[in-house]
């Protein structure tokens, strides 16, 4: 099952195209995702244009999901993104 599914506003062809933009970045810069019981951390290979393409995606992320916490920070030459989801009692 999606974990976004129940937070995510977009509709089934918006969803598809930002899935596709996920699996691009992921294609070409994706090094590991840990995941965690309340939600996942990737790293990204740390250069410029993957930290602004993951910036641009997480800023769309958190117009549709608001409710997911999004946080990007630069680890040496790494970029991480942390994914939290709401818990079931919010």
């Amino acid at each position: 099952m999606d974990e976004t599914a129940p937070y995510c506003s977009l509709d089934d062809e918006q969803l598809a195209v930002r899935r596709t933009d996920w699996r691009s970045l992921a294609e070409s810069a994706l090094v590991e995702t840990r995941h965690r019981p309340e939600g996942y951390t990737a790293l990204y290979r740390g250069d410029d244009e993957t930290a602004r393409a993951l910036d641009s995606l997480v800023a769309a992320e958190r117009v549709c999901c608001p409710d997911i916490d999004w946080r990007v920070e630069r680890d040496g030459d790494m970029v991480r993104l942390d994914v939290t989801y709401p818990s079931a009692d919010q």
